[in-house]
């Protein structure tokens, strides 16, 4: 999967959340697997850093590794600050095997959600509990090689 089709696969999960009743929009891991795609909403989510490294650590190790996911998505809802004041929006970063990790986000309105914005490199200091799923990635063994014959 390329990191572009891993962008949508990320935002039409987002699309999916955001169309639930269900508010604040719970933190979801996506996870794009060979036979599925699995989207994991996490029934806890910590407010603060450690604990959330905490909990996508474990998440790492009883989900994505045994599972060998060489990719990730993140869903989160988030209030950032605009021209405007406070604006609700999903955030979703994504990453794979040897591909740091990638932000979008989009405005989170009564009446749906907005468009995205242009996808940027996630600095590791900017969220820094979503390194155990880039670890985890990074681990994840090679695909095996196609061969018709």
């Amino acid at each position: 999967m390329r990191m572009e089709e891993l962008e949508l696969v990320c935002q039409q999960a987002a699309r999916t959340l955001a169309e639930q009743p269900r508010r604040p929009v719970p933190a979801t891991v996506v996870l794009p697997l060979p036979a599925a795609t699995r989207v994991l909403s996490l029934p806890e989510w910590p407010d603060d850093d450690p604990g959330r490294f905490d909990l996508l650590d474990r998440f790492a190790s009883e989900v994505m590794r045994p599972a060998q996911a060489p990719c990730f998505g993140f869903v989160a809802e988030a209030l950032v600050d605009s021209d405007d004041g406070p604006l609700d929006v999903l955030l979703v970063a994504y990453g794979a095997r040897r591909h740091g990790a990638r932000l979008t986000a989009a405005p989170l309105r009564a009446d749906g959600l907005g468009d995205f914005s242009a996808a940027e490199e996630l600095l590791p200091t900017a969220l820094p509990f979503l390194s155990p799923l880039q670890h985890a990635a990074d681990a994840a063994a090679a695909p095996e090689p196609f061969s018709l014959g």
